[in-house]
């Protein structure tokens, strides 16, 4: 057990404080975790990690625990109840818990810290009789949480030191093997045994996301424990399990904040490989700006822009065999009629509506329509035409002039 910080009656500060003033201050327990609980989640939420129901059930309970066994150290004058070596080895047992999903004890201190601010503060007004205290009051406090703390960090160095690094190197290894990066292809049964190993359950969908640093900081985010996370390479990557499922799109994107991420899509286990090779060809148009970055950018939203960019060669050619009526024009006319045809294209042939997408008046759009009607003659009234000329000038407005490669 975590030994409490004894001292003399004098220095002690449990010691200071009289037993009677603890009856009252027991009612107050559920009140004080229940508003230590908000303000957690509220810090949670603000770094894009919110609570999860478990977590916040697991760290109620934990809190009305810790409350209730510093109370009983209160009404015993410093002296650790029956309860202690339970509550040292609940807290011991978090930080082992923590330490093998490779996450830091940044919750657990965050919740000591609130939790240590409510009581304080709930203390201080329930009772008239408490003002006197405060002060040992406080000094109780701040020697409680570093005596639970400790026994936190005691289990969390413990699990580290005894085989943290090889479990992250199990993940990091199983990553590859889905991603065929070992050289062989796996078979069911070796998936099976090195997903125990990992501690990973096998999902039935994938799909797998390439970090790209967003924000300033250089601390990598924290994943939940069931996202496999290789990041110790050139190419960050994180496989993320049944992506579609209930709220995980939205947790992704509280979870990668600041960060930023582009996923490839959601693909039966066996295929994982194609997500990430999905996933890289939208990198690509991110890194070259041909499509904005973000928190998550998701391969299923940028569809059209992958398959025109995907043969730009094919797409300059086409582009340069349906645009032809437009190379009499000079460079800044082609331009200006390109986006005159496409806003006509894409308004369904309503001049204020394209128009109001190029903010010029109607009647500019019905001049130019006028001379395109001239260049292009009954090509405009062919619907298969219209298709391939949208289709060109949706290319130019994302690749460039291709018509004069």
């Amino acid at each position: 057990m975590t030994r409490p910080l004894r001292a003399s009656p004098r220095t002690d500060p449990f010691a200071q404080i009289p037993p009677d003033v603890v009856p009252p201050l027991r009612a107050l327990v559920p009140c004080m975790v229940e508003e230590a609980l908000d303000g957690i989640r509220r810090r949670a939420e603000s770094f894009g990690a919110p609570l999860e129901p478990e977590e916040s059930d697991q760290l109620s309970t934990m809190l009305a625990a810790a409350l209730g066994a510093f109370l009983e150290r209160v009404e015993s004058r410093g002296v650790p109840g029956d309860g202690a070596e339970g509550l040292a080895t609940q807290f011991r047992a978090f930080g082992e818990h923590e330490a093998r999903f490779g996450r830091t004890l940044e919750c657990l201190h965050t919740a000591m810290r609130t939790t240590a601010a409510v009581a304080w503060r709930q203390m201080s007004d329930a009772d008239p009789r408490t003002h006197r205290y405060m002060g040992p009051i406080g000094e109780a406090i701040f020697v409680f949480q570093e005596e639970i703390s400790t026994a936190a960090t005691q289990g969390h160095a413990r699990v580290r030191g005894a085989g943290v690094d090889a479990l992250r190197r199990r993940r990091a290894r199983l990553s590859r093997v889905l991603l065929c990066e070992t050289g062989t292809e796996y078979e069911a049964r070796t998936l099976g045994g090195l997903a125990r190993a990992a501690r990973w359950q096998v999902p039935e969908r994938v799909a797998v996301a390439l970090l790209h640093q967003e924000g300033p900081t250089e601390v990598a985010p924290m994943l939940p424990g069931e996202v496999l996370v290789d990041l110790d390479r050139a190419e960050p990557r994180a496989v993320v399990p049944d992506p579609e499922g209930p709220g995980r799109p939205r947790a992704l994107e509280r979870i990668f904040r600041g960060f930023g991420v582009v996923l490839g899509p959601s693909v039966p286990l066996d295929r994982a490989p194609e997500s990430l090779g999905r996933a890289r060809d939208l990198a690509e148009l991110v890194g070259s700006g041909l499509v904005p970055g973000g928190d998550v950018v998701r391969w299923d939203d940028h569809l059209p822009e992958l398959l025109l960019s995907r043969d730009r060669g094919l797409v300059g050619a086409m582009a340069r065999s349906r645009l032809a009526p437009m190379s009499p024009l000079r460079a800044h006319q082609r331009a200006r009629m390109a986006d005159t045809l496409l806003a006509w294209l894409e308004s369904g042939f309503n001049a204020n509506e394209a128009a109001e997408r190029l903010r010029i008046h109607p009647q500019t759009v019905r001049y130019r329509m006028r001379q395109l009607e001239g260049l292009f003659g009954e090509r405009l009234r062919d619907p298969t035409e219209r298709f391939e000329l949208e289709l060109v000038l949706r290319a130019r407005r994302l690749l460039g002039p291709l018509e004069e490669d």
